[in-house]
C-alpha cells in the first residue's frame, strides 16, 4: 500500500532554474519554511546520502534515488515499517513549466505514517512549490 499526495504549479521559470534550486542544499532551506538545514554534496548523485533537519525534529538521513536534470529529482527517507519518498517532476508544456512536488509513503505502516507525518508534509507542498518557482524566477532575473 502507498499513501500519496502531490501539488503542481505552472511557472514561466526555466527547467534549469528550477533544477538549480532542487540540487542546491542552501536553496532547500530558503524554499521550504519547515526546513532548518539541508546537507548534501553538489552536484548530487543517485545513491548519495544527505541530511535534513526540520524545525523541532531530529535530523533525518536521506538517499537520492532519481536525478534527471531538468526532469526529475527524488529522495527517500527510511522509516520503521515504511519508506518516505519525495518525488519532484517538471514537464515543459505549451503554457509554461509544470512543476510537481510530492510525498509518498510506502510499506506496511504507510497508512499510519500518512496520518502522522504525511498530511502535514502534504499541506506544505503548495507553499514549497510556489517558493521554488518564485525563487527560480528571481534567480533568472538576477542572473544567478
Amino acid at each position: 500500500m502507498t499513501w500519496r499526495r502531490s501539488y503542481t504549479h505552472l511557472t514561466t521559470a526555466t527547467a534549469d532554474a528550477v533544477w538549480k534550486r532542487w540540487t542546491t542544499p542552501e536553496d532547500w532551506v530558503i524554499d521550504d519554511p519547515d526546513l532548518r538545514e539541508a546537507v548534501f554534496s553538489t552536484p548530487p548523485r543517485v545513491g548519495e546520502r544527505g541530511r535534513v533537519v526540520n524545525h523541532g525534529a531530529p535530523a533525518q538521513r536521506f538517499t537520492f534515488t532519481d536525478l534527471q536534470p531538468g526532469v526529475a529529482m527524488d529522495f527517500r527517507i527510511g522509516l520503521p515499517g515504511a519508506t518516505l519518498s519525495f518525488p519532484h517532476r517538471m514537464v515543459k508544456t505549451a503554457n509554461g513549466l509544470s512543476v510537481t512536488h510530492g510525498v509518498e509513503i510506502a510499506g506496511p505502516l504507510s497508512a499510519v505514517f500518512g496520518l502522522l507525518v504525511g498530511r502535514k508534509i502534504a499541506a506544505g507542498l503548495p507553499a514549497v512549490v510556489r517558493l521554488v518557482t518564485t525563487n527560480a524566477l528571481g534567480d533568472m532575473a538576477s542572473g544567478s
